[in-house]
Parts: structure tokens; C-alpha cells; sequence
């Protein structure tokens, strides 16, 4: 069984610091960015049935709901948060075009959306030579992660290493 991510995930959720079946089905409609509140902004996708849709269906279950600007509310508080770092005008498009034209199923939104950054850091062509990497020296691997850390809030999103390190995010993974 595939695991369904959550909105927009978070890096510590993708280091696995977090695991999957300890968060509230709430947690998949939610995401954390950066914002002049120190706390962050959250930015919740809203789903039909609202709140007690989600206390009683799983998150593959949920549909999205077209109440309200949320679509433009979210890609302008995504703008705010990260459009002056380096990489943001090479990947906010994409994020834009899925939020922007949303499928039903929140599951198939948040896999899409997981997709897309797993595409940006090239995952699946650059993994197994970072595990190798880690494997014949896991020191160097480590400084490199930890050096990487201290520039992003683990807490939040995915997208804040993707626009703010870019490909270079994938040693946080």
C-alpha cells in the first residue's frame, strides 16, 4: 500500500521523522511555510464535508471543496514566503499549475504535488548515488545535511529547501 503524503509535506515528515500513521487525517489537508508570524502560516486546502468530513473519512477519501480562494490565497502566500529565493522561478510554476487546476481527490493533489518536488531534486536519478555516498562516508553526508538544515525550518514545507537550496535538497531526504 502507497502512503498518501500530506499537503505540501513537511522535510522532517519526509526524513521519516514522523511517521505516517501518527498523524490526524487532518494533517493531510494542512502545510506549514514560512511567514512574519515566527510560528509560520498554515494553509489548509478545504474539503467537502469540512471539518466533520474529516474527523470520519480516511485522507484518500477526501474531495476538495471549490468554496472559497483558497487555490489563490495559497499561491500568494507561497509567493510572499519564498519568491525571493534563488529557485523559486524555476519551480513555483509547476506548484502553481497543480494548486491552480486542483484534481478531485485531495490524495491525488497531495501525490501529484509529491511528484513534482520529488522531480525538481531529480530523486529518483540521484538517490542511490547519495546512499552510496553515505554508505562510504557517512561523515561527509552528515556535515552536509546538518549544514543544509540550519538554513531551512525542518517544520516546514518541502518547497522551502526546493526554493531556497534547490537541488541540493536532496540530501535532506
Amino acid at each position: 500500500m502507497e502512503i498518501t503524503p500530506p499537503y505540501l509535506a513537511s522535510t522532517i515528515w519526509l526524513q521519516g521523522k514522523i511517521p505516517s500513521y501518527s498523524i490526524k487525517t487532518r494533517d493531510y489537508t494542512r502545510t506549514l511555510i514560512e511567514s512574519n508570524n515566527p510560528d509560520g502560516m498554515v494553509l489548509t486546502v478545504p474539503v467537502a464535508g469540512g471539518s466533520s468530513a474529516v474527523k470520519r473519512m480516511s485522507p484518500e477519501s477526501l474531495e476538495i471543496s471549490g468554496h472559497g480562494d483558497w487555490t489563490r490565497i495559497h499561491l500568494g502566500a507561497i509567493e510572499a514566503a519564498y519568491g525571493k529565493e534563488p529557485y523559486f522561478e524555476h519551480f513555483f510554476p509547476e506548484i502553481a499549475s497543480l494548486i491552480g487546476h486542483y484534481p478531485q481527490h485531495l490524495a491525488t493533489l497531495n501525490v501529484l504535488l509529491m511528484e513534482r518536488m520529488m522531480d525538481f531534486v531529480r530523486y529518483r536519478d540521484a538517490i542511490e548515488d547519495i546512499l552510496r555516498l553515505r554508505k562510504s562516508n557517512p561523515a561527509r553526508c552528515h556535515d552536509i545535511t546538518r549544514r543544509l538544515e540550519i538554513k531551512i525550518d525542518l517544520s516546514h514545507s518541502f518547497l522551502e529547501p526546493l526554493f531556497r537550496l534547490g537541488p541540493d535538497a536532496i540530501f535532506l531526504l
